[in-house]
């Protein structure tokens, strides 16, 4: 951002810069004007430097919901909404939405519907219907970071009328599951094998190593089974083990250890088909229409549970945090049939800014990325992440929109971007680095940790630490005198203490 003004001429209240926390914006404005003032030093007449300090103040360098607030400020009558909205506090907002939630339930105890009813039954006890509210509350929170929650809870209630002809595992949970198998089996094939080679140097355990073979193959077999739900449900109903041969000549060890290892990876693989693979397409079909009803239920009262909601916060005049993500996206962009276009205010925005820069890019969600590429053209963001730092995926963050430009984006600029590694790491000494790396190479892949890593991901050793002096005997001997005088002169001192 220096640069960008020192060098390039862009005025900074040019440039939007989205960090993740306000005081990380705090300090990127302590330290563009630190860099101005040292500046001015140099060039006490540049009158330029003299406007930058001044269009500091209204530089846009804040957090999302911090420009979230300014667009809605700004252009809150394109929402039908009050310029001097409040945000209220997360104690106001829990009360409200608890006193919303007692009203639209007691609707529906009045109507009786069926489908009410029904659902009544699935997520309630006997005592009261806590559970139905609390889900609720959480799918109405859950789907706020989506850019359009309506429709994307809809699209996923419409995946439960799932006809008995498709297979089970072509949708999303099937698919999971089928991976699950083969991850499972995969592993359960490995331990055997590597112990089949240790049975093959002692020729009196033939007959053994030959029951474990049969096992092994079967495993194969399974695991090109797990293609397809209708494959995978067969091999699990005909899956048999063969009974363990019986020798007792033969007293080496490996026979009991082999014994022990069969009978552990049998249970394992029985307890995987009898929780998950025994159940057929069919049956599968057959539970979740009779899902759908009671789910299509729970979604008329979460949409209910939302209207009934953001009325109460409009005769009150308050916000909540979705509320102000959600209530800027409805003024920078609209629906064209599928298209996602920017609105007349969001053309402004990609008039005003030069450059969009965003921080912890990892951690954004749709809705944020829908806002910011709304009010930025095709050339001029620039994201800043580490997929491997993402940790509010349980707030519905999206590392895979940072993934999605990492891989697309080259070393070498192209049509959709330019990629930019950051690989030296100026915080660690070169050996804890070594052992970093070779611990994330170990355990990091895609399907744990989003990416693969390996040495084009390696930390590097950026920074020059002067290695420490060796500590030698006579240092550790002297350290552990001193230790021992400081401990008997502090109980000396607590005597003289508890003697006062």
């Amino acid at each position: 951002m220096i640069h960008k003004i020192l060098e390039d001429g862009v005025d900074i209240d040019r440039i939007l810069v989205v960090t993740f926390t306000n005081a990380a914006a705090s300090e990127m404005r302590e330290r563009i004007l630190d860099a101005i003032y040292q500046k001015m030093e140099e060039e006490p007449e540049n009158r330029n430097l003299q406007k930058q300090i001044t269009l500091l103040n209204k530089a846009s360098i804040c957090t999302i919901h911090s420009f979230c607030l300014e667009v809605i400020r700004n252009h809150f009558y394109e929402i039908d909404t009050s310029a001097n909205f409040r945000i209220a506090d997360t104690a106001e907002i829990d009360l409200l939405s608890y006193e919303t939630m007692e009203e639209v339930l007691e609707e529906q105890y009045e109507t009786k519907s069926p489908a009410f009813l029904n659902l009544l039954e699935m997520y309630t006890s006997y005592r009261d219907d806590m559970l139905l509210q609390e889900l609720i509350l959480k799918i109405h929170k859950f789907i706020q970071s989506m850019p359009f929650p309506e429709e994307w809870l809809e699209a996923q209630v419409e995946q439960l009328s799932f006809p008995d002809t498709k297979d089970f595992g072509e949708t999303g949970w099937g698919n999971i599951l089928l991976e699950y198998g083969k991850d499972n089996l995969s592993d359960r094939i490995r331990n055997l094998e590597h112990f089949i080679q240790k049975m093959a140097l002692e020729p009196e355990l033939e007959k053994f190593q030959a029951c474990l073979e049969q096992d092994l193959h079967m495993y194969e077999e399974g695991k090109e089974a797990m293609t397809s739900w209708q494959t995978a449900s067969q091999w699990a109903r005909q899956t048999e083990w063969k009974k363990w041969p019986v020798d007792k000549k033969v007293s080496n060890p490996l026979k009991e250890e082999a014994k022990d290892l069969r009978d552990q990876v049998k249970k394992q693989i029985k307890t995987m088909l009898e929780k998950v693979f025994f159940v057929t397409n069919e049956q599968i079909a057959e539970d979740l229409n009779a899902m759908y009803a009671p789910i299509c239920a729970l979604k008329d009262l979460v949409f209910q549970f939302e209207k009934r909601f953001a009325d109460k916060k409009k005769e009150k005049n308050m916000v909540d945090f979705s509320d102000i993500e959600h209530f800027a996206l409805q003024i920078l962009v609209r629906k064209e049939g599928d298209k996602i276009v920017p609105t007349d205010v969001a053309k402004q925005y990609q008039e005003k800014f030069a450059e969009v820069a965003i921080d912890e890019y990892q951690d954004s969600n749709l809705v944020q990325e829908y806002i910011l590429q709304s009010v930025s053209k095709d050339n001029n963001r620039f994201m800043v992440g580490d997929v491997k730092q993402s940790i509010y995926k349980f707030r519905q963050a999206r590392p895979e929109l940072f993934l999605e430009k990492y891989r697309c984006y080259g070393e070498a600029e192209n049509e959709s971007g330019k990629r930019i590694q950051l690989f030296k790491n100026f915080r660690s000494r070169d050996n804890i680095l070594q052992v970093t790396n070779c611990v994330f190479e170990a355990i990091m892949s895609e399907k744990l940790g989003e990416m693969e890593y390996n040495e084009s991901e390696y930390l590097n050793l950026g920074a020059d630490y002067k290695e420490k002096k060796e500590v030698t005997d006579q240092d550790f001997l002297s350290r552990k005198s001193a230790s021992r005088f400081f401990t008997r002169n502090e109980n000396r001192n607590c005597r003289i203490r508890k003697a006062k």
